[in-house]
């Protein structure tokens, strides 16, 4: 089965479940993003979205309930199913559902209709998704029928950091969290984005970007750090909290985009670096004007961390403000050597 990432993800969801029609199956581990991935993609194409977690759905859900009229037997159906407009059918937990479930997903795929209900035009895209037997969660083997059935191919996700980092702080995520694990994911031999743990998933981008963000930005002391540890495990936790103390004392952010450089001129714990770099990136997000006093701060830093900024930024901003950049036009050639020659593309 292919891994890709969710930014590969979306390519796949847009070109092939989207404008090409074909139904795609999404596997991957709990709290990676499937759902909020094709959510977040259908949005963007003007799409609805009708989320459907079949584990907790009887047949009768999309049959329709039988009742006696004076035209005899007619089914009452779902009253969520689809009437008009366009939009998307995500079938979420299609392993978990019981078999005659996935006989009549096997039908609303293969037939766009389920006994006298037919799918209108514009919703005829379905994405599904589910966990893989090695996530440990409770799942019934998927008949070959309905297997075949997704032609627009069976994909694994994967939690990538990258992707992530420019999510979260895209989405309002609190640059110490992001920060935090990028710095980990790199400095450490333990994955930190996403970790099972016997038979546990401890870590994944979803308690990262809901709770622990949540405690970093809501909680204090010793509610703070019982919370973080409640929600990521004590020893993970304990990271993190020193991690939060660590970098209390981080430079003032408008005295540097104001050319008070004075901070660089001493060496700095990398964690320093690893919040400023998200501090930088997050600041040209939320006010493009600041992005020519952000890219001249990055130049400050060592090459790393000044590349590591740089990508952000160009992975998350529009490209019109990438273009419309004095400062990024006049130093194309300083940011290529530090991204080690490799030719700005944005």
């Amino acid at each position: 089965m292919k891994q890709i990432t969710p930014s590969q993800l979306k390519g796949i969801l847009v070109e092939v479940a989207f404008k090409g029609g074909l139904p795609v199956m999404i596997w991957g581990a709990p709290g990676i993003g499937k759902s909020q991935i094709v959510k977040e993609t259908a949005t963007e194409l003007g799409m609805k979205m009708l989320d459907l977690r079949l584990n907790y759905f009887e047949e009768s859900d999309l049959l329709g309930i039988p009742i006696r009229t004076g035209k005899g037997m007619e089914f009452v159906k779902y009253a969520q199913l689809p009437s008009g407009g366009k939009g998307v059918w995500f079938l979420d937990e299609l392993t978990h559902a019981r078999t005659s479930m996935q006989g009549l997903v096997f039908q609303l795929i293969q037939d766009n209709a389920i006994e006298r209900y037919d799918v209108p035009e514009g919703w005829r895209h379905f994405v599904a998704a589910s966990n893989l037997a090695t996530h440990r969660s409770i799942s019934n083997p998927m008949p070959s029928g309905l297997y075949s059935r997704f032609t627009g191919g069976h994909y694994e996700l994967v939690p990538d950091l990258d992707d992530w980092q420019s999510w979260a702080l895209s989405n309002g995520t609190d640059e110490r969290v992001v920060s935090f694990v990028s710095y980990m994911q790199r400095m450490d031999r333990k994955p930190w984005l996403f970790r099972m743990e016997g038979s546990k998933t401890l870590l994944t981008p979803r308690i990262w970007a809901q709770g622990v963000d949540f405690a970093v930005r809501n909680l204090e002391g010793e509610l703070r750090n019982n919370a973080i540890m409640g929600m990521i495990g004590e020893e993970n936790g304990i990271e993190l909290i020193q991690y939060l103390e660590a970098t209390e004392d981080v430079p003032d952010l408008e005295r540097i985009l104001d050319g008070d450089l004075e901070w660089f001129e001493k060496d700095h714990d990398p964690s320093r670096y690893y919040l400023l770099v998200s501090s930088l990136a997050k600041k040209a997000m939320n006010s493009p004007e600041t992005l020519d006093a952000v890219l001249r701060a990055s130049l400050m830093m060592k090459d790393e961390y000044a590349a590591q900024t740089f990508a952000l930024i160009t992975r998350t901003m529009k490209r019109e403000y990438l273009t419309g950049s004095r400062f990024l036009n006049s130093n194309l050639g300083k940011f290529r050597d530090i991204l080690g020659g490799v030719d700005v593309v944005f």
